[in-house]
């Protein structure tokens, strides 16, 4: 009969290890998040770990008597070799690690004969009502989770580990010439503002419709992938497009960089110059580590295995979704603020799980539009869930001629020639003034201050640039 990883029972080992927690129950403390009853596939292993475990959780010492006593069915046998093994323990930290990295492993293997069965059995069944594309989320799912079954990444650290991890940030930080200790979005006030777009971050780009928020997070995604590809590591960025598609996204950032307007190449519409100028650019950025994902209708689950797949194979370093309001729910909820509640916070589980930056854009509310002032507010958010609850960073992108072209002042029935005039001048020199303005918000930082950052806005190639680089060109 071939031997399946469901029915192996491997009791060496776990015997081993129930001996080292019975003479020595302190590496139950120091192994608590480590050691749980899935790990023993034998019952009678399993039975004496938890009356040894309820012991020790009563500070109360156990001895093989006390297992005798509390399981009277137990086999002689299994007491007679944890007798045996309890006797040969030398004591050691690292042995002792190794015994219980074996058990894991042994429990990883048993899970995933048991996955993989389970799933062959759904999809050779002719059962209509499971969808094949689910059986793979589900299935890939239940397979990252096993291969971070042993790491480490919430282990209880002690103040000397943290500081010391932190101490390597201020380092990282002053080694890079960009002087910052995340990634450097292209925008030098930005980046003095938040130090760089930070690993594990969830950063909310939102605004009104027009106000350029999938421009300005393109120029971000952009110049980090110039910056990444100056980096020894070789990273990536990727942005997962719910609205556009890669193609119109790549033609925008074309027209950025060989600065023709995007109507023209839409249309064919180019000279010898241009198409010189549309050339060089290509060469220039062609190969950029700079990713799209257009794919329609994604759910959050479906972000995380995708970005599983491209963080493996393309080091994957910063996400943006454009945007969040188009990210599907995973099922019926009660009212859309709940299903937005829950977007926002399987996205900063996200970032966090992957130790990245992720940028996602989020459309507001219409009641932007009733105030004399339209810049946003935190409060335009709390009508979409818990954004401003989950999100590390909000930031608002607003430009004020936007409102002004629309609200060209008109003559009133009673009104003079004078006054109109005055009014339409008055209205002209400040549509002059603010035509290329915008700003950045910062209207959250969990970790550092908030405040306004001016840029310059490029209607023509609908790019964003610092005030600091327009002045230069």
């Amino acid at each position: 009969m071939q031997k399946t990883y469901d029915n192996l029972k491997d009791n060496d080992i776990e015997i081993i290890v129930i001996a080292y927690l019975l003479k020595h129950p302190e590496l139950l403390d120091t192994h608590f998040e480590h050691i749980n009853n899935d790990l023993f596939s034998n019952i009678e292993n399993l039975k004496i770990y938890q009356v040894l475990n309820d012991f020790h959780q009563s500070q109360k010492n156990i001895t093989i008597e006390t297992i005798k006593n509390y399981i009277p069915d137990i086999q002689s046998n299994t007491l007679k070799d944890l007798s045996s093994q309890i006797d040969q323990i030398v004591f050691s930290k690292s042995i002792f690690k190794s015994y219980l990295e074996t058990l894991q492993e042994l429990y990883v293997r048993r899970e995933l004969f048991k996955i993989t069965q389970s799933k062959n059995s759904e999809s050779t069944t002719f059962n209509t009502s499971s969808n094949i594309k689910d059986i793979v989320l589900d299935l890939e799912k239940k397979l990252f989770d096993l291969s971070n079954f042993k790491k480490d990444n919430y282990e209880f650290k002690d103040f000397a580990t943290v500081t010391k991890s932190s101490l390597k940030i201020v380092e990282k930080a002053f080694k890079k010439k960009g002087k910052y200790s995340g990634i450097v979005s292209g925008f030098e006030d930005l980046d003095n503002m938040l130090g760089g777009l930070q690993n594990s971050d969830l950063i909310i780009l939102a605004g009104r419709p027009s106000m350029g928020k999938t421009a300005l997070a393109t120029n971000i995604a952009f110049n980090a992938a110039k910056y990444f590809s100056n980096e020894e590591e070789k990273a990536s960025a990727v942005m997962f497009s719910l609205e556009m598609s890669a193609e119109q996204i790549g033609l925008r950032i074309l027209a950025e960089q060989a600065k023709i307007p995007s109507d023209k190449l839409r249309k064919g519409d180019l000279n010898e110059k241009d198409s010189l100028e549309l050339s060089n650019a290509y060469q220039e950025i062609h190969q950029l580590n700079f990713f799209f994902d257009d794919s329609p209708n994604l759910t959050v689950s479906e972000l995380r295995s995708k970005l599983r797949r491209y963080k493996n194979n393309y080091n994957i370093k910063l996400v943006l979704i454009d945007y969040l309001q188009l990210i599907k729910p995973e099922g019926s909820r009660d009212n859309r603020v709940n299903e937005l509640s829950e977007i926002t916070r399987n996205l900063k589980q996200l970032a966090k799980e992957f130790d990245l930056p992720v940028i996602s854009l989020s459309q507001l509310s219409r009641q932007v539009e009733n105030r004399d002032d339209k810049r946003p507010l935190l409060s335009d958010l709390r009508e979409s869930g818990s954004i401003e609850q989950d999100a590390d960073v909000v930031m608002f992108i607003y430009r004020e001629s936007y409102y002004l072209q629309r609200n060209e002042p008109t003559r009133g029935p009673d009104e003079t020639q004078d006054s109109y005039n005055k009014k339409h001048n008055a209205w002209k020199d400040r549509n002059e003034e603010v035509f290329n303005k915008a700003e950045l918000i910062v209207a959250k930082q969990r970790n550092g201050p908030t405040g306004k950052v001016d840029l310059y806005f490029d209607d023509k190639y609908t790019k964003f640039l610092g005030m600091d680089k327009n002045s230069k060109n």
